[in-house]
């Protein structure tokens, strides 16, 4: 607003410059008129007072002047005094004979009001260009789309797994969380397996440790009598407060494409449990 303020502005100097210039080009020509005029009546009466025999003298034949010319009609307007009668005269005809032309008619430019509400505001953020004016239309503003906050559970994973990737046990432990097909002998000799998700290797087991800030300790978790043996014991972490928890089980967290948030929370549950 205040660019196409100033835009105005220029041009209403503008315009007052070249009336000022046409007023002083007026009485330029009309002095000189005017010049001319007691000239020829001078040169006039100087011949008839070396003819005084003739009472009136007609004009000479051959006489290098002719008759003299008639003064320029010239007609200076007044001044305007309010910016009605500015406006109104912003466009004055040149004088005859003037170097100047006519004065270049006034860019028609109309100014919005202000707007005086958001609504208002909103619907005028894009302003047109002034005739003229250097500056062009203002950008539309950028459309900003603001998602809704979720309401189910389901919508809260959805949400949870776009801003928090899901990660992987692979991705946090290595190719190998787990060992490779444990194994365990019955009291008759024959061997038989185990779920490897209770058996963690040493490394997801230092990992799970530094996790929860515990230790590693390795035990036999699941054959402890009865002719029964583990050929591979548990590597297991040991809480401050005593507990043990199983750090393949924590691993095994990592498979069902839960977000780190949520595996955060289990793995608090998981060692909060006595």
């Amino acid at each position: 607003m205040a660019n196409v303020i100033s835009s105005l502005r220029t041009v209403q100097e503008r315009l007052l410059a070249a009336w000022q210039t046409q007023q002083a080009a007026a009485k330029t020509h009309l002095q000189a008129a005017q010049t001319e005029t007691s000239r020829t009546t001078t040169s006039f009466q100087a011949l008839l007072s070396g003819k005084a025999a003739a009472a009136t003298l007609p004009a000479v034949q051959g006489s290098p002047l002719g008759p003299a010319p008639a003064a320029a009609a010239a007609t200076v307007p007044a001044a305007p005094t309010t910016e009605r009668e500015f406006m109104a005269e912003s466009a004055l005809p040149a004088v005859q004979g003037s170097p100047l032309g006519p004065a270049p008619a006034a860019a028609a430019a109309t100014v919005p009001a202000a707007p005086t509400t958001e609504q208002e505001f909103m619907a005028e953020s894009t302003l047109p260009a002034v005739q003229g004016s250097p500056l062009g239309p203002a950008p539309a503003a950028a459309a900003t789309t603001v998602p809704a906050a979720p309401t189910t559970e389901a919508e809260f994973l959805a949400a949870a797994s776009a801003q928090d990737a899901a990660p992987t046990a692979v991705s946090v432990f290595g190719a190998n969380p787990w060992i490779t097909d444990p194994t365990g002998t019955a009291p008759d000799g024959s061997v038989y397996n185990y779920n490897p998700v209770y058996f963690a290797t040493a490394s997801t087991a230092a990992q799970v440790a530094q996790m929860v800030g515990g230790t590693v300790v390795a035990s036999d978790q699941i054959a402890n009598g009865g002719g029964f043996q583990q050929q591979q014991p548990n590597e297991m972490v040991k809480l401050a407060n005593g507990t043990l928890i199983n750090p393949g089980l924590v691993a095994s967290f990592y498979t069902h494409g839960y977000p780190q948030s949520m595996i955060d929370q289990m793995i608090a549950s998981e060692a909060a449990a006595t």
